[in-house]
Order: structure tokens, then C-alpha cells, then sequence
């Protein structure tokens, strides 16, 4: 136990105190990146990195008859 200042109240032997925790509830941001499968490829491992390198997150992959749709999300400072 580390030893008490005189401004400290003081404690009983083993209690713990915690530091305060402040929750903050993240703010996030969205891209929707929308392929056409009869004209072009789907995403890469390459476009896939780029995009996770600029900190988005692919979270959901919907397939709608040729067309697929990637969404993704990243926090917002």
C-alpha cells in the first residue's frame, strides 16, 4: 500500500480505490462502396487494405442480384 500524504482521508488496510471512468458514447461515420459483379470485379485484398489502412472497418457484405454492396464504418474524432 502506498504510504498516505496528510491531505489524504484515511483508508482502511486493503481497500481499493478506483479512478473515475468517463464513458463516452464514439461517434461513427459510414461508406458505402456499391459493385456492379457483370461489369467489374469485386473488392481486392489491395482496395480492401487501402481502406482499412484509412481506418474503416468492413462490417456488412449484401448481394443483390449482380450487384454487391460493402459498408463500412470508422470512428469520427
Amino acid at each position: 500500500m502506498a504510504p498516505s500524504s496528510p491531505r489524504d482521508p484515511p483508508r482502511p488496510p486493503g481497500a481499493h480505490v478506483a479512478p473515475p471512468v468517463v464513458y463516452v458514447e464514439p461517434k461513427w461515420g459510414y461508406k458505402h462502396v456499391v459493385r456492379d459483379l457483370a461489369e467489374e470485379a469485386t473488392l481486392d485484398e489491395a482496395e480492401l487494405n487501402a481502406l482499412g489502412a484509412n481506418g474503416w472497418e468492413l462490417v456488412a457484405v449484401l448481394a443483390h442480384g449482380s450487384t454487391a454492396h460493402f459498408y463500412f464504418k470508422r470512428q469520427k474524432d
